[in-house]
């Protein structure tokens, strides 16, 4: 069994800084005074920290780690300035991989917010460029695609079809443009083929590298949406690589089971929250109640300020919601709901509410995003035991688009992530990755700080909502571990726990809040394993 010793650094411990720490196979053995450690490490091997910080293993509580992975080999249309740029883009890439007549070919990260022209590109924008091949791109939400008119074709998409909870745009001539939303978008995925077991290892590999330099050792991933939807698959790829030891991260696993038949073929399996293997883990049943603020599709109590009589669109109906989160919860299983809307949080909790009165027990249910509320709302999170799974990069993301949206004083009362905090709610920090990078210390920057790249706005946005370094190191740490039940087995650095630990090249407690994202992990561990080393 493997030892290592680390000595003359900064632990962060619950009890304060040490300076040693001591792993032995997979748990952390020891932490202390470098003296008193030392003289317990004999055998191991010694590294000296010389003077760095070392972290709990970063967690990231909310992203897509598949559609992260699968982004590697796809058209990356992030950051295009137009829809100029975004055709340029999507040609290099055709150029380059040169995909077969008829192969689907797929491409996310466009925001037109960023263009100069604030239009959604249709399929006459990209028919020319591809005649012979089904497109599909995605924009940075995932909550909105265009399709082409060859993929409209095979998917079938008329002026006449229907999605309960989606929305397939039509043109003044009741002409479908490409443009699909929330259910339709799911749907248009679901029927493009699946990658192939090898490729979705060899990727898992790719992406697990990146997320290990990054410092991650933990992650809570909706995967679900990569495989068509099928959890069986998902089981195979993780238990498969956790059997040959070649998990990269944890992965705890949002399941995103789309209707009341799924969450039945589920539940009647035996796999419940929880279950799983060292390295992977069944989380809660996730369940989309809205889509997303910038293509106005999140669902809101009022109609959207920069289009009237909009709402956004719920994903299910009262009743159905209330449904599915009583049938998860009666089961024994955890649930996720994402909402951003604040007409979104009210159905989740009154179904939370409602299964709460039916049967009480301590599940840690809790909102993905909660981007948009008020004091009423956050109130009665904090009253029903309800946690968020926050994402703080979509602060300086947001800022902008959320005020077109809603207008100042809604975008003001939304992103509270202090207010949560101080009101006793449960949070974890995340990135919802593609959608943001999931560089944990981007996000306790922006956490901290409530600014942008540029340093935008002087003093932050809504700075009454800032949170300290050690508050935001809490969201990536301990907040991530609470969320799955495994407070006791990591998060912290303590005895007995797992040697999930990162190192960094700095104190990110001790330089100006500007230096954070600066700030560089040289060594990741998981579980006492070496998984990434710059020092």
């Amino acid at each position: 069994m493997s030892r290592t010793v680390f000595f003359n650094g900064k632990i962060y411990t619950p009890r304060g800084r040490e300076e040693a720490l001591l792993v032995d196979g997979q748990t952390i053995a020891a932490v202390g005074r470098s003296g008193d450690v030392l003289e317990r490490a004999e055998g191991a091997e010694r590294i000296d920290l010389e003077g760095r910080l070392m972290l709990p293993g970063f967690i990231d509580g909310h992203m897509h780690f598949l559609a992260y992975a699968l982004s590697l080999e796809q058209a990356d249309l992030t950051g295009a300035r137009s829809v100029h740029e975004v055709r340029d883009r999507l040609k290099s890439f055709l150029d380059r991989e040169k995909p077969a007549a008829g192969e689907w070919v797929s491409g996310r990260g466009w925001n037109h917010e960023l263009f100069g022209d604030p239009r959604i590109f249709t399929r006459d924008d990209l028919d020319d460029l591809v005649p012979s091949n089904p497109v599909i791109l995605s924009r940075v939400c995932g909550h909105v695609a265009v399709l082409n008119s060859m993929a409209l074709e095979i998917l079938g998409i008329t002026a006449d079809s229907r999605f309960s909870g989606g929305v397939v745009d039509l043109d003044d001539t009741g002409r479908p443009t490409g443009v699909i939303r929330e259910t339709a978008v799911e749907w248009a995925h679901s029927r493009t083929p699946n990658p192939d077991g090898d490729k979705l290892r060899r990727l898992v590999a790719r992406a697990g590298a990146a997320a290990a330099a990054a410092g991650l050792t933990s992650i809570h991933s909706d995967d679900l949406g990569s495989v068509g939807g099928d959890w069986g698959a998902i089981l195979d790829l993780y238990l498969g690589l956790d059997g040959e030891g070649k998990m990269p991260v944890r992965i705890t696993e949002q399941l995103l089971l789309r209707n009341r038949a799924a969450l039945d073929r589920f539940l009647a399996s035996g796999w419940r929250t929880g279950d799983g293997s060292p390295a992977f883990h069944i989380g809660p049943l996730k369940i989309l109640t809205d889509g997303s603020m910038g293509g106005r599709t999140a669902f809101l109590r009022e109609e959207y300020s920069d289009m009237p009589g909009v709402y956004g669109v719920p994903i299910y109906t009262a009743g159905e919601l209330n449904d599915l989160v009583w049938t998860a919860h009666s089961a024994g299983m955890q649930v996720a709901l994402h909402a951003i809307g604040d007409g979104a949080l009210d159905m989740c909790l009154d179904a939370l509410e409602k299964a709460r009165e039916r049967n009480l027990r301590k599940a840690r249910h809790y909102i993905v995003h909660c981007q948009t509320g008020d004091m009423e709302q956050y109130h009665r999170m904090a009253r029903l035991g309800v946690g968020a799974a926050i994402q703080p990069p979509f602060v300086p993301s947001d800022r902008p688009m959320a005020v077109r949206r809603i207008g100042e004083d809604r975008a003001r009362r939304g992103y509270a992530w202090k207010t949560l905090l101080d009101l006793g709610i449960f949070l974890s920090g995340g990135s919802d990755c593609p959608v943001e990078t999931f560089d944990p210390l981007w996000g306790i920057y922006t956490a901290v700080t409530r600014k942008d790249r540029d340093g935008v706005p002087e003093g932050g946005w809504n700075p009454a909502q800032k949170l300290t370094v050690e508050e935001a190191v809490d969201l990536y740490t301990r907040g991530g571990a609470y969320v799955s039940f495994e407070e006791h087995r990591k998060g912290t650095l303590q005895a007995g726990k797992l040697a999930d630990l990162v190192v960094l090249d700095r104190d990110i407690f001790s330089v100006p809040e500007e230096g954070i994202p600066a700030a560089k992990p040289v060594l990741t561990m998981m579980g006492g394993k070496v998984t990434f080393r710059d020092i």
